[in-house]
């Protein structure tokens, strides 16, 4: 059985109304078929209208001159009447076998308006005891439900010829409650009840019991001084009544200075006598009931007439006024009705009072306006007035003093151009009687300075502004201003931001800022302000020198914050105040000329489409296409591009934008961070108006180097190359332990701790050095040998023919008788070279061929000397390679190479074998490499070779430094 939700129709009473029943195939079933209406007055019991299959429709009796049922199902109601107003269900039900089977159900309401009418309403004289509770009920019936609304009719008095006037009380109730009702709730109440098709209302009168009731209240009364007038108040009551008397709200028991010239009665009567101006006022009559809370009171108005008189408040005996300024000579009077004329005296001369612009001129409190001021004008003035009363008394007479004005010595000049982080002096001296004083303000704040003249050190963009030099004394002030203008600095903040509402829209105008003296264009920041602050949004003003924008599709009924900041070169200046908005849904009639130029004349420019987003390396590829230019409503001048990524910044993603041509369908954004991009497009006509943004968003993923690369890359620069350098430190510090280590073994210093050590330590390498006694203290020098014993042998053979050959004459010890010179002294340290680099050695001369021999490294006795002498040997091409270390040589078949460019030139290990750079020899180049053969040969094949050798001497305070 399928069910449907109910409908509610509204109807009016006279109308016809069908109620439809969903449309019923009657072909769809092949049983009997029975529709049947009801109605939810009858609990849904008794069918209004049936039809049973094709057979005649049946009607109740009570509604067949009304209700009809039509061919498709549906119920027709013919001139609608307040009974009518129910709910209907419309039934779909087969015969199947004998049985009713309900197929369908359809719900209706018909809900017959119907205007307020009261079925209840309270007493229309309601009297209260007082501070009681009283209730007024108005239950007013109609269709939709009346809304109910209690007033409180205020009505003046009839001789106040006052119109009546209402107070809004309650909204919505059928019934009002006056809790401690007092003689302030005693009054006329008003219930009316309305809805949309009519409203009824009806009064009701209300009294506390003991009230007041005027009989005569006082009236307003207009007297002349040293006259004398009468006011009385009286009332009625059941109760006994006490009568009160105020001036201006305050008793006039407190303010009365005699008791016989002002008089109050018991039954309400006040009398004034001799009448002064002071009399002028208020006065107001209180009745109350004795020992009661409840009152009545009435004012009146005493209007005292008089001709001018001096007025009682105190007055200078003298006045200074400022030579060449604008003087002003008050005219102290006081008079009923207004002054009419006043002319005015010095030392008893009348002064000639001009027309307006004149020297002397009376204002309109009727003071002497003295145009210049000079000296002439000293002396002792009084002013005489005339009114409707007469002449009355001349104003007390005053002395005038001119002084001299203030002098500035020393003033800045009008306007100031500076540059940021300069020093600018403001001077400001003034002279006057007496010495004036000087303040400095900055746009009316006041600067605190230790002298006159104003110094600004290290001047920031802050400083820009207008400053005004102020001089002042017990007698005058003076003021010069000047204006300081920061050069070259980010826009100063727009001011006097002003806006409209259009419809959903916002029309921002503002004033622009000093732009710094370059060109700046203006940014909309604005966000909305819901349960919690959003994000900020921006948007481009274009063109760059508007200075008006409207803010499109703003949500209504929100508040939103706007602020605007302008941008020139250098970066965003400063932003104007934060506004908050509240963007109302009704059309406002101050702007209301605003919503028909939104209907008509503000266009939207097509938006693009097809915005597409790609990466490449560390840039952003943005392409877009646009709608036929044609068919856009308004002109598309240009694109602002504006993108964001989730990378934040002082809790803020920050949001940046280009202007590109309207031409431009792409843009490559450079340097990109790895983070996710927001991408907007937004297409301006040449009015400013922008379209609606499209946006696209694209994650930027880069490998992790390259991911740092981009983030800072010179952060990861820096750290690369510590990282290197920190590696290059560990390998040259291993390199140098493990070479003083195996240097150590093959040669002892002079020291004896360390040798003893170096024994005890390592007795494996005593036998090299066959006693770790004391020798020379030069520790850097090495063991040299006296080669006049050895044959000159070559000491490198080629990678593929190795010279080794046995030694012929092992070599002996030296004795004393043996001489050392520097001619017969060669290196004899032997070990293999770590890494050897190509080096180009050139010798154009032939050198005579020699032969092989081995050598020992095992010396049991050393010579030191002042200068090592190294030997080169290249190899006899460049495939040749170098296999051992280098070998005593007579020194007649070696060359010499300065041993103080040694010294200037880098510091290589002493077994490298120095590059072309550092011997400065052209024309060859040999390549030098270690050989995997060892330093003493044992095999007997032997191959002649050709060596040219060089000789190069170190000097050991050179090697001292390089150890």
């Amino acid at each position: 059985m399928l069910v449907s939700s109910k409908q509610i129709i509204d109807s009016e009473i006279g109308e016809n109304r069908i109620l439809h029943c969903p449309p019923i195939d009657r072909n769809q079933w092949s049983l009997p078929l029975i529709i049947q209406w009801y109605r939810a007055v009858n609990n849904y019991s008794t069918p209004v209208a049936s039809q049973f299959d094709t057979y005649p429709v049946h009607i109740d009796d009570l509604y067949i001159k009304r209700y009809s049922l039509l061919t498709n199902g549906s119920l027709k109601i013919d001139r609608i009447q307040l009974n009518d107003n129910d709910t209907f269900e419309c039934r779909l039900i087969l015969i199947d076998r004998g049985l009713l089977d309900i197929k369908e159900q359809y719900f209706l309401t018909l809900r017959v308006n119907e205007k307020p009418r009261f079925i209840y309403r309270s007493n229309p004289l309601q009297v209260a005891l007082l501070y009681s509770t009283v209730s007024l009920k108005c239950h007013v019936y109609g269709v939709p439900s009346p809304i109910v609304s209690w007033y409180k009719i205020l009505r003046e008095d009839k001789q106040t010829h006052n119109k009546e006037a209402v107070e809004l009380l309650l909204a919505n109730s059928q019934e009002l409650i006056v809790d401690n009702a007092d003689d302030r709730s005693a009054g006329k109440y008003r219930c009316v009840g309305a809805n949309s098709l009519g409203s009824v209302e009806n009064d009701f009168q209300l009294f506390i019991h003991g009230s007041i009731y005027w009989r005569h209240f006082p009236q307003n009364q207009t007297v002349r001084i040293n006259g004398s007038l009468t006011l009385k108040c009286e009332g009625e009551s059941s109760e006994l009544l006490q009568y009160q008397w105020l001036k201006n709200d305050l008793p006039i028991s407190d303010i009365v200075s005699s008791s016989e010239r002002i008089r109050t009665f018991s039954d309400g009567v006040l009398t004034i006598n001799n009448i002064e101006p002071s009399d002028h006022g208020s006065y107001t009559c209180i009745i109350s009931i004795v020992n009661s809370t409840s009152i009545r009171s009435k004012p009146a108005m005493i209007i005292v007439k008089y001709p001018p008189i001096p007025k009682h408040q105190h007055q200078a005996n003298n006045i200074t006024l400022i030579q060449g300024s604008l003087g002003i000579c008050p005219c102290l009077l006081d008079a009923y009705p207004p002054i009419q004329s006043v002319s005015w005296y010095r030392n008893g001369r009348s002064i000639r009072i001009a027309p307006k612009g004149g020297a002397y001129t009376i204002n309109s409190e009727y003071a002497l306006v003295i145009r210049f001021v000079d000296n002439d004008d000293q002396g002792k003035y009084f002013c005489r007035a005339q009114n409707s009363e007469g002449f009355g008394r001349d104003s007390t007479p005053f002395y005038v003093e001119v002084k001299e004005p203030i002098k500035f010595l020393s003033k800045p000049k009008s306007i100031y151009h500076v540059q940021e982080n300069a020093r600018l002096v403001l001077p400001c001296f003034a002279h006057g009687d007496p010495k004036p004083q000087i303040k400095w303000f900055k746009n009316s704040d006041v600067l605190h300075t230790p002298n006159e003249n104003l110094t600004l050190e290290y001047i920031k963009k802050t400083d820009h502004g207008l400053y005004i030099c102020q001089a002042l004394n017990e007698h005058t002030t003076t003021n010069i201003s000047t204006l300081i203008i920061v050069e070259n600095t980010t826009p100063q903040a727009p001011l006097n931001i002003q806006y409209e509402q259009i419809s959903s829209n916002l029309l921002l105008s503002w004033e622009p800022g000093y732009d710094g003296g370059r060109v700046q264009h203006f940014i909309i920041w604005y966000r909305l302000i819901q349960n919690k602050k959003q994000n900020w949004h921006q948007i481009r003003v274009l063109p760059d020198n508007a200075t008006e924008f409207l803010l499109f599709d703003l949500q209504l009924q929100q508040t939103y914050e706007v602020t605007i900041v302008a941008e020139n070169d250098l970066g965003l200046g400063s932003f104007s105040p934060i506004l908050s908005i509240y963007v109302n849904n009704q059309q406002d009639l101050s702007i209301g000329h605003l919503y028909h130029s939104n209907e008509t004349n503000l266009l939207r420019p097509l938006p693009p489409t097809d915005l597409h987003l790609s990466y490449s390396g560390s840039s952003l590829h943005i392409t877009w296409n646009q709608d036929n230019l044609l068919e856009s409503p308004v002109n598309i001048v240009s694109y602002v591009i504006q993108w964001r990524s989730t990378i934040v910044f002082n809790n803020q993603q920050s949001q940046h934008s280009i202007v590109v041509p309207h031409s431009s369908r792409s843009y490559i954004l450079k340097d990109i961070k790895q983070s996710k991009y927001v991408i907007q497009i937004l297409s301006y006509s040449d009015q400013g108006i922008y379209s609606n943004p499209v946006e696209a968003d694209i994650n930027i993923q880069f490998h992790s180097i390259l991911a740092y690369y981009g983030s800072n890359r010179s952060l990861i620069s820096i750290f690369c190359f510590l990282t290197v350098v920190t590696v290059a430190s560990l390998c040259i510090c291993l390199f140098c332990a493990l070479k003083h280590y195996y240097h150590r073994q093959s040669y002892c210093t002079s020291r004896k701790s360390y040798s003893h050590w170096l024994c005890c330590c390592f007795p494996s390498i005593q036998y090299r050095l066959d006693s770790c006694s004391p020798l020379e203290k030069d520790r850097y020098s090495a063991s040299l040998l006296k080669t006049k014993a050895l044959q000159p042998s070559p000491m490198y053979s080629t990678r593929h023919q190795i010279t080794s050959q046995t030694i012929a004459n092992p070599l002996r010890s030296l004795s004393s008788l043996d001489s050392c010179n520097e001619s017969s002294i060669s290196l004899a340290k032997v070990t293999s070279i770590p890494s050897c680099r190509n080096s180009i050695i050139s010798n154009t001369s032939d050198l005579p061929q020699t032969t092989p021999v081995a050598m020992y490294n095992e010396v049991s006795h050393v010579i030191p000397s002042s200068a090592l002498t190294l030997v080169l040997v290249p190899n006899a091409n460049d495939e040749t390679k170098m296999t051992s270390f280098f070998q005593p040589i007579p020194l007649n078949n070696a060359s010499y190479v300065d041993h103080e460019y040694r010294k200037n030139s880098s510091r290589l290990p002493l077994e490298a074998v120095p590059e072309l750079s550092e011997l400065s020899v052209d024309n060859s180049r040999h390549s030098y490499a270690p050989s995997t053969s060892s330093t003493i040969q044992t095999s007997q094949q032997t191959q002649s070779v050709q060596p040219s050798p060089i000789l190069v001497t170190f000097d050991s305070n050179s090697l001292k430094r390089r150890t």
